[in-house]
């Protein structure tokens, strides 16, 4: 199995490396720091899974997950991430990664995530999953906008375009526009940035 490690700091990926290479079933663990270098590596089909941070320089987790959905990349991602909001997680899912697990786990957990990606399984943590969505969902009715409107809104505050958001959802250039119309109106706000920061002042987060 050839694996590819992409994170920012160089501590954790040495320690990551020297983790999994102890696996027998494990060959090849290849390295790297920003999001723009694993795109490069991952695009030439070259690995069977790839473990990813999401606070990368250069690009970030969730634009490469994008980049790679876009460039029809079939190599199964891990997201390691030091984050446990269920938005990062939510919005992983959304993009496409098979697996969400803390970089706390145990070297145990992280080779059974593995096992099981390889398989064609997804892994989230069910629990921040369920409690994700009742709580948005309430959020949004509580602010008069719609799930659709609440999907758009998490894109927008992720930094999609709204050509990036239309591809996602597969939904028309002018249907995002008017969600994101919508979604001004209901938060009394007259740009991208300012309705997300509206959006966490009124408690999405």
């Amino acid at each position: 199995m050839k694996l590819l490690l992409v994170d920012d700091h160089q501590l954790f990926l040495d320690g990551l490396s020297a983790l999994l290479s102890k696996a027998d079933n494990i060959d090849i663990i290849d390295t790297v720091n920003n999001g723009k270098a694993a795109f490069d590596k991952l695009s030439s089909g070259q690995y069977d899974v790839a473990l990813i941070d999401l606070r990368l320089p250069i690009m970030d987790g969730f634009h490469l997950l994008q980049s790679l959905s876009d460039s029809s990349s079939l190599v199964p991602i891990i997201i390691v991430s030091a984050s446990s909001d269920p938005i990062d997680i939510d919005t992983a899912f959304n993009l496409g990664a098979m697996s969400f697990i803390p970089k706390s786990s145990s070297g145990e957990t992280i080779l059974q995530t593995i096992e099981q990606v390889m398989l064609g399984q997804k892994v989230f943590p069910d629990s921040d999953m369920d409690k994700l969505k009742p709580k948005a969902e309430q959020w949004a009715s509580q602010h008069n906008l719609t799930q659709r409107q609440l999907e758009v809104l998490r894109l927008m505050r992720q930094g999609f375009s709204n050509q990036a958001i239309a591809e996602q959802l597969s939904i028309s250039m002018p249907t995002v526009k008017s969600h994101v119309s919508a979604i001004f109106q209901a938060l009394g706000t007259q740009s991208r940035s300012e309705a997300g920061k509206k959006a966490h002042q009124l408690g999405l987060d």
